[in-house]
């Protein structure tokens, strides 16, 4: 006997009827937490496109109408707000300060539902691909305060 999950089921499901399960899964990965992970949508994306037969444009579409709907929040558009607001902050100089940095930590942790250490390396990290560089504090313009964010790396 076969489940109705496995790939020869899809195959027969018509177009609408494929986009109600994309949507109900989008809604059952969105239950775990309000944040879908970068990994959950590529999989969510791939069973649509594999599976359910939607075209990868109609399934991206569904994706974003449903977390919109729901409120679940995308972790890649997370990273690119993030990412807009470090290079707005750093301005032309491309230095951001102390305050702004902790500022956009304290936001991601509290989008993604992380720890703030874990919201400072990952901020850290964003800042190291845009080419942004920590701006100096107190009288010898110190960046001590960026060089103390430990890589997760370095932590294993």
């Amino acid at each position: 006997m076969r489940a109705s999950y496995q790939a020869d089921s899809y195959s027969r499901v018509d177009p609408i009827d494929a986009e109600d399960r994309l949507r109900q899964l989008v809604r059952l990965r969105g239950q775990r937490g309000r944040v879908l992970t970068a990994a959950d949508e590529d999989k969510l994306l791939e069973e649509a496109v594999t599976r359910l037969g939607v075209s990868l444009e109609r399934a991206q579409g569904i994706l974003l109408a449903e977390t919109s709907h729901r409120q679940i929040a995308l972790e890649t558009g997370l990273e690119e707000t993030a990412t807009q607001l470090i290079e707005a902050l750093a301005g032309n100089r491309k230095k951001l300060t102390y305050q702004n940095f902790e500022a956009i930590a304290h936001y991601y942790a509290a989008q993604r539902k992380i720890p703030v250490d874990v919201s400072r390396q990952m901020v850290k990290r964003l800042m190291d691909e845009e080419d942004i560089k920590p701006a100096g504090t107190g009288l010898f313009l110190s960046t001590r305060w960026y060089r103390r964010i430990r890589d997760k790396k370095s932590e294993a």
